[in-house]
Parts: C-alpha cells; structure tokens; sequence
C-alpha cells in the first residue's frame, strides 16, 4: 500500500533515500522512516525531450559513470534514459538551456541544436571556445548568424578563448561591430609546410556582380588543395600562391592539428598519426579509411605507412543515417560484406554498421553521399534515392545515358524526370584535377595536366602512350592538351 508523504524538518543524521543527500527537510513517510529530498521529489520522472523525439526518457537516479549520448562527455551523474534505444544523456545535459541570450565570448545569442545541420557538414567544424574538434552528432550551441559552434561543456565557460577584434565602418553615422577571427590567421604566411617554395597570402573570395555562366567553371575551378572542395561565398578566406595555382581554406592552413595522438582515430588508434601531403601535384595516396585516391592533406602513420584523409580523420564514431532510422549506426572495420545502400562489396577499410540489426551496414562514402545536388545542366535539385521505386519505366543516366539499375542508389529529379549514376558526378573522386608538368619525350617537349579519364560508354578503352595497355574503366592519368599524349 501506498503512504503519503509530508513535508517535515529531519533531524540532522538523515540523508535523501533516492539522492542520499543529507536533508534538514524532506517529504517523509514517518511509517516507513522513507525521506525523499525536495528536489528529488519534484524532479520531472518522465521526459519528453526535442533531442530525442522518438521515445520518453526515464530519470535514473543513480549515478553512474558513461558516455553521454549529448555532450559525449563522461561523467558520474543521474541521467535520463531511453529504455526502447539506449540512448543515455546526464541530467545535467537534458536541462541545458534552449537559448544563451547573451554568452560571454560570442556577439549573438547561440540556440541548443542537436546535430551540426546539414549545410554545415561539407567541412570539420570547431568550438569557437576550445577550438577543438565539434563531431556532426553532438548537441550543440550554435550561432546560424556566424557559423558559430560551441561544445555544450565549454558554453557555461565565462572566459573567452576566441579571438575578437573591432572594425569600425563609417557611413551614415560610425557604427563599431565585433568580428570574431580565426586565432593565428596573418595576412601572410611566409613558408607554410605544405607550400614552402612562396608565400601565401590571404584573400577573400568574391563573386562580381557580372559573374555569368562563362566564368561559372573559373569559379569552380578554386579548389582548396588541402581538403579538395570549393573555396565558395560560404567559407570566403583563403589563402593563395597565385604563382603556382595553390590555394587553401584559411581553416586547412591554421587550424588542423599537425598530429592525431594515440587512439584520436578510431580506425588506426594504436600510433599517432601526422599531417602530411605528398611532394609532387600528382602524388596520390589512398586512405584506408574510405579506400579513395587523394592528393590533398592526409593523416599518415609513419610506422605502419598507412594514410588517412583529412575528411575521413574527423568523421564521427555514431551517425544516424537516413536509410536506416531507427539506430544509429557504429563506425567499425570492414566486414567484406554488401553495402546494403550501393549493394557495392566493402572489400576494405572503414563502414557504419548497425549493432542491434546485424545485416545492415554501409560503406563510409555512402554515408557521406549529398542528400540533395544541384547540376548545371539541371534546373531543379537533385535528389539521392534508395529503392524501392515507384515508377513506372526504365531510368537511364543523363551523363553516360547507360541504364541505372533501379535496385540500387541514385539521384533522380522528380521535375524533369531526369537520373543520374551517383558515380557520374565524381562523387568518388578526392583529386584535384589540372596541375601540369613539362617534360620532354622522344626529344619533344609536353606539357602534360592530370586528368581523369571517365569510361561513360560500353566498349570504350583508353590507351597509355607510353606502355600501350588498355583501360576500359575511369582513371588517373597525365595528359597533353596539345597532342594527346597520355601517360
């Protein structure tokens, strides 16, 4: 039977029989000496939480020591629980405000979000307090004003570690605005370790008001050569060699760290693991992450010669993906089993494996596959779609026109009726195309470019210059604009 409890002074030896605090007042069943704390006793049993909308979460008050599914911190605290997924986050955690009106270190209110949204995925992103690493699936505080991230245990921080300047502009009236800057970013850097033969010098990147379809491929063409994505209005500083082509983010030149520590990384965790980029345009090494060429910036152990690329480094251990809603999924070893997105087999490296259902997994470029693309042949987006499909007809690829097997990803736009092989677009591919090199052969000068040769067509082979064998799939090669001359 059930006893009410009464609000009653205790004596001084009594403590809370859920928190095991000690009380001067409880909520007391004198019957059963059952003393509940105030807080205890008004503490919300049963949450309904925006971060986790599937189920309820549970109070559990005793305190254990485990990863929070919110800050990934671990900590001793009570936590809140959702018995259906295990999904575990402090209590501390679940009360976190939505809004910090007004945070020390930032100039705009930051909101509580629960995963770094999806426009903001393409680079690594890092707290504008400690400047380390923010994983995509954490909860965290957000500026959208800015692009401004802070990790949830560094947002009650009253000392400001991001560097802020004051930049008056006069016009009607002088108006002073706080701009936060990225610590360490001169104007010049004299000898950077990618780029030691000249300088680099800071830019900013614009579109001019007469920018047209003409110069739309000049402004595709700057590719950062340390990540191998576009320098866009989105992220605008660089840095730049104009002499030789170089450019880099301003992020990829200051703010990567030059060693993964022991265990940083999750798919080689026994060595640390340094920064490094190979010495020739079209050196190419492959991670053993993704299992994809690239001549960008890499991770590399320099006892196990293994190579990690900077977009597979920072990739988090628990994602969830689309495809799969209902648990997140685990970075692990490959298995050698089928990806059950690209029914491709995942021969090495790196995939994203459900632990409660066994059978479904995914290799780690599925999981990196834009959602939605836009195309410039294309007027509307397009969208990444997984089988099964509800159409009647054949779907045939805009790009090679081959078919597309329809029991398999592809983009397809819903407006034009149009598909697309997701490989057609270059989705796998991690080289920055265009560096040259003059060299002379048989006594006659070239200027050969890296290229890459797609295979679109059935029957189609290309053949070296230079050793005569023949390739009929996509590939790597130097090339001479002038005579054709391929290597």
């Amino acid at each position: 039977m059930m006893h009410p409890l009464s609000l009653l002074p205790r004596p001084a030896d009594y403590s809370c029989d859920v928190c095991r605090r000690v009380v001067k007042v409880s909520y007391a069943c004198v019957e059963c000496e059952f003393d509940v704390c105030v807080f205890c006793a008004l503490e919300q049993r049963v949450l309904h939480h925006p971060g986790h909308k599937e189920h309820a979460l549970t109070l559990m008050k005793k305190e254990a020591y485990f990863e929070c599914d919110a800050c990934h911190e671990e900590a001793k605290d009570s936590s809140y629980v959702c018995t259906i997924c295990e999904f575990w986050i402090h209590e501390s955690c679940a009360f976190s405000p939505s809004i910090i009106p007004a945070p020390t270190y930032h100039h705009h209110p930051l909101t509580l979000v629960y995963s770094i949204p999806d426009i903001h995925r393409y680079f690594p992103r890092f707290c504008g307090v400690c400047h380390q690493y923010v994983h995509k699936s954490y909860w965290v505080y957000y500026c959208h004003k800015c692009t401004y991230f802070v990790h949830m245990k560094c947002s009650t921080s009253t000392i400001s570690m991001c560097c802020k300047s004051q930049a008056n502009f006069k016009g009607e009236g002088e108006i002073s605005v706080a701009m936060s800057t990225i610590p360490n970013s001169p104007r010049l850097i004299e000898k950077h370790w990618s780029h030691k033969n000249h300088p680099l010098q800071q830019l900013q990147f614009t579109i001019g008001q007469n920018s047209n379809d003409e110069n739309d491929d000049d402004i595709r063409a700057l590719i950062c050569d340390g990540c191998i994505q576009p320098i866009t209005v989105s992220d605008p500083s660089y840095y730049a060699c104009i002499q030789c082509g170089f450019f880099l983010h301003s992020f990829c030149a200051t703010m990567l760290p030059q060693e993964l520590p022991v265990g940083a990384s999750s798919f080689h965790p026994n060595h640390s693991l340094l920064l490094q980029k190979g010495d020739k345009f079209y050196s190419i090494v492959e991670c053993g992450v993704c299992c994809l060429a690239t001549n960008g910036f890499y991770y590399q152990c320099q006892t196990c010669d293994i190579y990690v690329d900077i977009r597979c480094a920072f990739l988090p251990r628990r994602i969830k993906h689309k495809s799969h809603k209902h648990h997140c999924l685990v970075q692990r070893q490959s298995s050698e089993s089928i990806c059950s997105v690209t029914r491709f087999r995942i021969g090495k490296g790196m995939e994203y494996a459900c632990e409660t259902c066994s059978s479904f997994l995914i290799h780690i470029y599925s999981a990196i596959f834009p959602s939605r693309m836009e195309h410039k042949y294309e007027t509307h987006p397009i969208t990444l779609r997984s089988p099964p499909f509800f159409y009647e007809g054949v779907f045939y690829c805009e790009i090679c026109e081959e078919q597309v097997d329809n029991q398999y990803t592809l983009y397809h736009c819903s407006e034009s009726d149009h598909s697309f092989h997701y490989y057609c677009f270059g989705l796998l591919i991690n080289i920055k195309l265009g560096g040259t090199i003059k060299v002379d052969i048989g006594g006659e000068p070239h200027t050969l470019a890296l290229v890459y040769k797609t295979v679109t067509r059935k029957n189609l082979t290309y053949t070296c210059s230079n050793c005569a064998g023949s390739y009929d799939s996509s590939y790597f090669a130097l090339e001479c604009d002038g005579c054709g001359y391929l290597v």
